[in-house]
């Protein structure tokens, strides 16, 4: 061992030396080969697709489109509401020809602004209750409530004197200088901001001085605004009329009103009621609250000042509807306050004047429409411009260039004619160029005000308007200042204070560095650095799938490295771990113990591909004994490394869940923790001293170590699964969207061949695209599967979380939730400490599925009661989750319950199903339906209870078969009953309902619209699936074995050789054994004999025997002889102190030593090749994975009783469970079939337009009503997904094409090695 020792030391220092390596990629071929060495494997022509790349260009050229688009709305919107708006207003202050009284025109405007304030309140309240119900429901701090509350209050009073007070009495030019000087408050809040600093930077007193300018402008056009009304000698300001100071006061009280909703983006004191003290994020808890208690007080205001203080006198609301409406009626009925009528035209639908009022009606509806649409329109693509990535070109273009591009359109539109639209916009025609030219200074000084959006700041993809916007940023009658200004300067954490902290500057600038940061954006800034853990479990695998994975892995590392060359922000780091259960076999010949034949295989399978694809060879990995069993390190050519765990079931414990647990820990344990000199914060370091380290938590870590756990995540993986990179990025994203978002999964799609694939791909389909979309829309999604998902480092550590994820099962339904569905568990207490989880549809996965019926029943034995266990605690657990999870709500708990229920109904709802088709469709009496359909269902669950396993699988085949006929002619039935019934009956209407749906959602999943072929499949195999299958699995509750690979064994490309030489050694032992039991024999002769009382005949047998062993004796060396010079054996095969030697008395002796030597080899199978490179585990690693395996991992000793309870446990849990499942069954068929045979007297009947009368069963119709709503639920929210998700491809779509990527090559790989393990199969 010493000598082993040294070696290993000294190859660690020769692996230490420095290296040259890199990435050369189809650069030049591995080595020179020979002529006669040229052909090539695993290489395949290019076959051109039609669709190829259809996608990407569709998508790239959709993006520019969608550029000009959100350009031309946000124009025209802008231009349209102003416009609109002022049209109305001019035509409510009377634009020149006031009357004695309150015209039908003037009350109805009048109303149409109250809706234009009171609408937008009311759906924000309603959005906010339905948030509130549905799970967020956090309560904001009391200063950030309060302060949200009166911003809110006066804002409403604000616009409310901007509409009535204000805008009625001022031209064109003068709104759009109270508008551009809406800002003023924030312009003063930086001015004095910028004049207390003290500092002799020149850019910095630059931008100061910028700065004041900018404030001077604002104030300089605000009190032209106000002289051009003092000065003006216009006859609409009468004695009638608000006096022109009052007018003043209302510009002034309405400009100062407005602008107070901003200063949450220009003033410090503001924001840090809503930025979090940790991160310096924008964190507005409670806002859902916050904006239900504000709207609903803004709703309580204007409806209380409307009536007395905005519009004193004014008529009722019915009544200006119905005199309105009479105006605008052809019968010529005058109102009232009108003296005639002017008919422009003859025709019915002419437009009407009143002659006091003249104006027409239609036009005043229409001036609104255009208002609002384009109020909504440049409000909802300029926030989704921000979330897309997209804010110069689509949100910070149009609406800075807006306003002057109005001025000047109704500049050019009263020039061209005295009567600019009828007189309904009048200008002051006085002071018109004066405004003209201060309508030019106060857009320069509001657009340096708000020159932050011309900077595109690090932000997540899609991230949400709470972070992007102060909230609620929506006011239609300044739509693009309200954007501008409501656009956060900062969503992203602050470095610099805390480089400060770190190198301990005195913070005496604190002020002047905070504003450079607000007001300069810094080219350097960064998020965190993102990496990933990419975590693959092994087992059984087979060729195909370990290249597969391999392939994948490799894509992501010649993708991250290019993606680092050009040092892009979405870069991350990764390293890849594969983890094999059950690596290590012991020679029982040798005492050795080493790799097994998986292992092997997929060296031969890495080196293989790597050759492949990088068109060069892997260095050999370093190579560690470690507690748990071996580990090789890989380097990738693209700088990332891979690590190969071989897990050894004699010193940790073998199967998914552990090896899950084991990476688990390591990450988080050693790599995030343990590698950090102080990773406890300076609070919780100095309680240290007088607290264990046992009551030390996840609160106690330092702000370091929780931020780098937020942006360090595990990609979890089986070991045949096959996905891109950017499928990868698109996890990421959703991640960096919330932080309270656990895990991300994405869409699973099962590769394979055959009608149990086939089956399966529609399944999967429908599952995605309906119930997960629906899940993540309403609620959160259940199950992240464990072939591809993404963890969120952080969420593990919470408690409950990982540590109880690592418990042992106590109790009979804890090996089923623990161990059968892994993954559906660990979601589940993520869910209930709070945590969401989403769903990626873009991120796509493949993943090899069962393609055998008893594989494929095998596994769904398993999945079916995990889910019902996991589902069950999460009910069970209700009104906890629902209180400490915001995306829990009861609505979506009785959501679940529904869904639970009907899985449950769901074999007894089957069998009425083929009862009644057979009934109809055979024309039999309802006893023979009843035996055909239920006697092999009852025939089933006796031999499910009863008979083996392989038994129950061979009649779960053989009825799956003839129930599938039957099915078609549940298909005939259930045509044949519309066709009689008629085409409106709710049979009919919920057949319609349901293809449909799939319909639809086929044609908005383009790329997967072949699924639906499968269909039929899926039909006529329901029996299957929702009958057999499920009795089944209720039946086997009991058996927790894994079901699939088990028994499946590697394939070795030497596998011959190796077979050879395995003969040869055996053939040798086999010499060896026969030589030593001879030579035993001789002794034991030589010993028993007596010469001296024996006779001459005796004594010459007995010599004669001696002489013929010797001979054979001699034979048998030389046949040895030839075998030890043999090269198929090497010498290293025993201990390195042994060396084997020829003759025959020595080996016998290095054969009892071999045999006697009592201690296992642990270690000598790293030095099989003499090309790997030997190390050490560093000491505090292997001081982690002693203490970690000792208290976690430690392999369970074999205790017979243990066993014995735990099977007496499993099967008393599914006696109980198999009993009320068919108890409620068995009750549901009872019920339906008495009504059926009851129903004459308790359906009723429904007439329908065509065919007769419609017979409706009262139960049926409810849960046929059930399953509608359901579906049509589920409908929406794809709907809802579908769109997110078109949203989402659009924001990493890049304009300019990449360089692609040789995916068919990369395909024809897995697919040439499929061909290749068949054949050698």
């Amino acid at each position: 061992m010493a000598n082993f020792s040294e070696d290993m030391q000294m190859d660690e220092r020769i692996d230490n030396s420095p290296t040259q390596s890199g990435l050369q990629i189809n650069d030049r071929a591995e080595e020179d080969k020979p002529i006669w060495d040229i052909f090539r494997k695993d290489h395949f022509p290019e076959i051109p697709k039609c669709c190829e790349g259809f996608t990407d260009t569709f998508f790239r050229v959709f993006k520019v489109v969608f550029y000009v688009f959100l350009i031309v709305v946000g124009i025209c919107g802008v231009v349209a509401s102003r416009g609109g708006l002022q049209i109305l207003a001019s035509i409510l202050g009377g634009h020149g020809k006031r009357l004695s009284n309150r015209t039908v025109t003037q009350d109805f405007i009048s109303y149409l602004f109250f809706f234009l304030i009171a609408v937008p309140d009311a759906l924000k309240f309603l959005q906010s209750i339905y948030k509130f119900l549905f799970g967020n429901r956090e309560r904001p701090t009391c200063a950030r409530f309060m302060m949200v509350i009166i911003k809110e209050a006066l804002h409403l009073f604000g616009v409310a004197c901007l509409l009535f007070k204000v805008m009625p009495y001022l031209d064109p030019l003068q709104t759009c200088i109270v508008t551009l000087s809406a800002p003023v408050l924030p312009s003063i809040d930086n001015l004095v901001s910028y004049c207390v600093q003290k500092t002799c930077d020149k850019e910095i007193r630059l931008r100061n001085c910028f700065d004041i300018l900018s404030c001077l402008c604002v104030l300089a056009a605000l009190g032209v605004v106000i002289v051009t009304i003092l000065g003006s000698s216009d006859s609409k300001y009468s004695r009638q009329d608000p006096a022109k100071v009052e007018l003043m006061a209302w510009v002034v009280a309405s400009v100062a009103l407005l602008s107070i909703r901003w200063m949450e983006t220009n003033s410090f004191l503001c924001r840090k009621l809503i930025v979090d003290k940790t991160d310096q994020k924008v964190q507005d808890k409670g806002y859902v609250l916050s904006d239900m208690c504000s709207s609903l007080i803004r709703l309580i205001l204007l409806t209380a000042l409307f009536p007395t203080l905005l519009c004193p006198g004014i008529r009722g609301m019915n009544e200006t509807y119905d005199m309105f409406m009479t105006l605008t009626n052809v019968t010529r009925l005058v109102p009232a306050n009108c003296t005639g009528m002017r008919n422009i035209s003859s025709d019915m639908n002419s437009t009407l004047y009143c002659l006091e009022e003249g104006v027409s009606y239609w036009f005043v509806i229409g001036s609104y429409l255009a208002h609002t649409l384009g109020a909504y329109l440049t409000t909802y693509f300029g926030v989704l411009a921000c979330r897309l990535k997209m804010q110069m070109a689509g949100f910070a273009f149009p609406l800075v260039l807006a306003t002057p591009l109005y001025i000047l359109m109704i500049i050019a539109l009263n020039e061209a004619g005295k009567t600019f639209l009828n007189g309904y916009i009048p200008f002051n025609s006085d002071d018109k160029w004066l405004l003209i030219a201060f309508v030019c200074i106060g857009w320069l000084g509001q657009s340096w005000l708000c020159r932050h959006v011309w900077h595109e700041r690090q932000q997540d993809r899609l991230e949400i308007a709470q972070k992007l916007f102060v909230l609620p940023h929506y006011c239609s009658p300044m739509v693009d200042i309200a954007l501008l200004h409501s656009r956060r300067k900062q969503n992203q954490s602050k470095q610099k204070q805390e480089n400060k902290k770190e190198e301990n500057i005195p913070n005496t600038n604190t002020k002047l560095n905070q504003s450079k940061e607000e007001h300069e954006p810094k080219k350097e800034e960064k998020s965190p650095n993102t990496k990933v853990y990419i975590c693959a479990t092994m087992w059984h695998e087979n060729r195909v799938e370990m290249k597969q994975i391999l392939i994948s892995i490799f894509r992501l590392d010649k993708f991250q490295y290019n993606e680092s060359q050009r040092e892009k922000k979405d870069y991350y780091k990764f390293e890849a771990h594969i983890l094999f259960d059950d690596a290590m076999k012991t020679n029982k010949e040798t005492n050795r113990r080493g790799p097994n034949d998986f292992v092997n295989q997929f060296k031969e399978i890495l080196n293989d591909s790597a050759s492949a694809f990088y068109n060069k060879k892997i260095d050999s990995p370093k190579i560690y004994v470690t507690p748990y069993g071996g580990r090789l390190e890989y380097e990738l050519p693209g700088k990332h490394k891979l690590f190969v765990h071989l897990k050894d079931k004699d010193k940790i414990r073998p199967k998914k869940r552990w090896s899950q647990v084991m990476y688990m820990y390591y990450f988080v344990g050693y790599e995030l923790m343990m590698k950090e000199e102080n990773p406890f914060s300076e609070t919780s370091s100095n309680e240290s001293e007088t607290s264990s380290i046992e009551e030390r938590s996840i609160d106690s870590l330092s702000e370091k170590i929780k931020q780098k756990a937020e942006n360090t995540y595990i990609l979890a993986l089986d070991g045949d699964v096959d996905f891109q990179p950017e499928a990868l990025q698109l996890l990421i994203d959703r991640m960096k969207i919330n932080p309270k978002v656990g895990a991300t999964c994405g869409r699973i799609k099962p590769d394979g061949s055959g009608p149990v694939v086939w089956y399966q791909r529609f399944e999967y389909a429908i599952g995605h695209w309906l119930q997960k979309s629906a899940e993540h829309m309403f609620g959160s999604v259940l199950c992240s599967p464990g072939c591809f998902s993404l963890f969120r480092v952080k969420a593990l550590m919470d408690d409950n979380v990982m540590r109880t994820y690592a418990t042992l099962p106590t109790e009979a339904r804890h090996f089923l939730q623990y161990d059968q569905g892994e993954d559906r568990w660990l979601c589940t207490l993520m869910l209930q400490q709070g945590y969401k989880i989403e769903y990626c549809a873009a991120a796509e996965a493949k993943t090899f599925a069962p393609e055998e019926f008893r594989e494929f029943f095998n596994q769904r034995r398993r999945w079916i009661p995990s889910t019902m266990a996991n589902i069950m605690d999460l009910l069970q657990s209700y009104a906890r989750t629902t209180k400490v999870n915001p995306n829990i709500s009861y609505f979506y708990i009785f959501y679940q319950i529904i869904l639970f229920v009907s899985s449950v109904l769901g074999p007894s709802t089957v069998l009425i199903a083929l009862e009644s088709a057979v009934a109809s469709v055979f024309d039999v009496s309802p006893v023979w339906a009843y035996l055909l359909t239920y006697g092999p269902t009852v025939l089933f669950i006796v031999i499910c209870l009863k008979a083996k396993t392989d038994t129950q699988l061979t009649w779960a085949m053989i009825l799956s078969a003839l129930f599938a006929l039957l099915m078609m002619a549940v298909f005939v039935g259930s045509l044949l009953s519309i066709a009689k019934e008629g085409w409106y009956t709710p049979t009919g209407l919920f057949f319609y309902l349901l293809v449909g749906t799939f319909v639809i959602a086929g044609i908005l999943h383009p790329h997967e619209f072949s699924d639906l072929v499968w269909g039929l499949l899926y039909f006529i195999c329901i029996p299957a699936g929702y009958l057999f299958l499920i009795i089944y699995a209720i039946c086997n509750l009991n058996n927790i074995s894994w079901g699939t690979r088990e028994n499946k064994s590697a394939v070795l490309q030497n596998d011959g050789q190796n077979r050879k030489k395995s003969k040869k050694k055996e053939t040798e032992e086999e010499i060896d054994f026969v030589t030593n039991e001879m030579i035993d024999g001789m002794i034991k002769q030589v010993k028993s004999s007596n010469f001296s009382g024996a006779s001459c005949s005796e004594a010459f047998f007995s010599t004669f025997r001696w002489i013929n062993n010797l001979v054979i004796l001699k034979s048998l060396e030389s046949v040895q002889n030839i075998f030890e010079k043999s090269k198929d054996e090497a010498d290293h095969d025993l201990p390195d102190k042994i060396v084997r030697n020829k003759s025959i008395l020595k080996s016998k002796r290095i054969k009892k030593s071999v045999c006697g030597l009592k201690r296992l080899d642990e270690e000598t199978w790293v030095r099989d090749d003499p090309s790997n490179s030997i190390s050490v585990l560093n000491p505090l690693e292997e001081k982690f994975w002693k203490d970690f395996i000792e208290k976690h991992l430690k392999p369970l000793s074999t205790d017979q009783e243990k066993e014995k309870r735990d099977k007496q446990m499993l099967a008393e849990l599914r006696n109980k469970v198999a009993f009320g499942f068919f108890f409620l069954n068995a009750l549901w068929l009872a019920i339906m079939t008495a009504m059926n045979e009851v129903k004459h007297s308790i359906n009723f009947k429904i007439t329908q337009p065509s065919g007769p009368p419609v017979t409706i069963e009262p139960l049926g119709f409810v849960f046929l009503l059930v399953f509608a709503m359901l579906l049509l639920l589920q409908f929406i929210g794809m709907l809802l997904h579908r769109h997110e998700t078109f949203l989402h491809i659009l924001s990493i779509t890049k304009i300019r094409k990449r360089k692609t990527r040789d995916v068919k090559q990369e395909i024809c790989l897995i697919q040439g090695t499929s061909s290749a393990a068949n054949s050698s199969a």
